[in-house]
């Protein structure tokens, strides 16, 4: 995180020499995420090894990176993110972020949190001055937070282009400016959204990816298992050793090495001489128990299941599985809140978007977001828990809980449809939160209950 005074900003925007320090200190970390997306991509360290001419040299690289960014990634939006708030004003929102195509940005954006440690959003408004909004690559954009214990946002830059034709786009709370490599200033104007436009996506406070701290076990893997193969391609080159006998020498036939080569026979002088292979010796049941231990260890720490291990097995129940889960489902946790608060900021550009062209005013942070896991279901013990509970929970919970129903909006309203269908309108009304629900008086408890065993038992 790159931390800046505010006595560095001259009417929001940064000065040149305050612009440039921050893009060194940017410029600092990207040697760290370039290694970190050459491993995402399978180009390891193990592909730049040499060795000694004539030897064999296998360079096998391993998806461990790239499995466990998109494990983590897929199982923090195993659905798109709800937003829940004030109405009409959030489903203005909503319409906006469907029109944006978020849903499929925030995936780019959960992966790039998985491997980069940090990922960075762009809200911009098109020709048709409709707002949208893309995923930044994390090494070319950055956010510079204050100096301050709140660490509030001041502004971020889009580097574009490289060597003289660099230059540095720079998002405020109000302008968006850009400049040259020089720090010259060349264009200034306002936007629309009232709120930074750029934010960032952390993973957490020290911005790791997700596979970052177990690169070193990936490279002891990748080595074993190109050893390995190289062992084996040297035990087809074996050396002949003959004992007790001076050499193969052409006779009155054919050379040697060739019947040798042919007939896979060779004659020895006499009782005394012996022929061996020299070879080394395999230990295929070593290599394997520690090819097996560098595997375990990379999913322990890292915090990523192994869905290949036996213990995972297609019988488990939900519970067990969620058990086996729990470690990563925690660290997956803690990237929901980070990744959270990134949504938050965003959703504050487009309520200042909202604020500015329709006029409709919509606080951020009144906003209730949710991000729902995607885990196996033991969907008949479900089912059987329901059918228990009939006579003893309200029809409303059991719908709710139902398996067949998902939505949530849906669920509410199939209870309120079972409602307004079973009772008359002067029994019914609505909560504070617009729900409805029976009203029950001293007067009309008699044909609430009328209406209850009418229906086939108590609600």
């Amino acid at each position: 995180m790159i931390t800046l005074s505010r006595e560095g900003l001259a009417n929001s925007l940064p000065e040149a020499d305050t612009l440039n320090l921050c893009v060194r200190q940017f410029e600092n970390t990207l040697p760290c995420l370039h290694r970190l997306n050459r491993y995402y991509e399978g180009r390891h360290d193990i592909l730049s090894r040499t060795r000694l001419s004539g030897l064999p040299n296998n360079c096998v690289t391993h998806a461990f990176p790239r499995y466990i960014a998109q494990v983590s990634a897929s199982y923090l939006l195993g659905e798109p993110a709800r937003v829940e708030g004030p109405e009409p004003q959030t489903q203005a929102l909503r319409e906006l972020m469907l029109h944006a195509a978020t849903d499929a940005i925030d995936v780019e954006l959960a992966l790039h949190q998985a491997v980069f440690g940090r990922a960075v959003s762009l809200c911009y408004e098109d020709a048709s001055l409709r707002p949208h909004v893309c995923a930044l690559d994390p090494r070319s954009a950055f956010v510079v937070y204050d100096d301050t214990v709140a660490q509030d946002p001041l502004f971020g830059v889009y580097v574009s282009g490289a060597g003289q034709d660099r230059q540095l786009l720079v998002y405020t709370k109000s302008q968006a400016a850009r400049f040259s490599a020089q720090g010259r200033l060349l264009e200034v104007k306002p936007h629309p959204f009232r709120a930074l436009p750029m934010t960032e996506y952390l993973n957490g406070t020290d911005a790791h990816g997700d596979f970052e701290d177990v690169l070193a076990l990936i490279d002891a893997y990748d080595l074993l298992q190109a050893d390995r193969l190289n062992d084996r391609q040297q035990f087809s080159d074996a050396l002949l050793v003959l004992t007790g006998v001076m050499g193969i020498g052409a006779g009155e036939g054919d050379n040697p090495l060739e019947r040798l080569r042919q007939e896979k026979t060779l004659a020895l002088p006499d009782e005394h001489a012996r022929a061996e292979w020299l070879v080394k010796t395999p230990m295929e049941k070593d290599i394997d128990i520690l090819r097996e231990a560098l595997s375990q260890d990379i999913h322990k720490f890292s915090l990523t299941p192994d869905f290949t291990d036996e213990r995972f097995a297609g019988n488990a129940s939900g519970v067990a599985i969620q058990y086996k889960l729990f470690n990563f489902d925690n660290r997956v946790k803690l990237k929901e809140r980070w990744f959270i608060t990134g949504l938050r900021e965003r959703a504050r550009a487009f309520c200042g978007w909202l604020d500015t062209r329709r006029h409709l005013h919509l606080d951020a942070d009144e906003l209730a977001f949710r991000l729902t896991r995607r885990l196996p279901v033991n969907e008949p013990e479900r089912a059987q828990t329901i059918s228990a509970l009939k006579d003893i929970l309200p029809y409303s919970t059991l719908l709710f809980n139902s398996p067949l129903t998902e939505d949530p909006q849906r669920r509410r309203e199939g209870s309120d449809a079972w409602l307004v269908n079973t009772f008359s309108d002067s029994l019914l009304s609505r909560d504070f939160e617009g729900r409805i629900v029976v009203t029950v008086e001293p007067f009309n408890w008699r044909e609430i209950i009328k209406v209850l065993l009418d229906a086939g038992g108590i609600v």
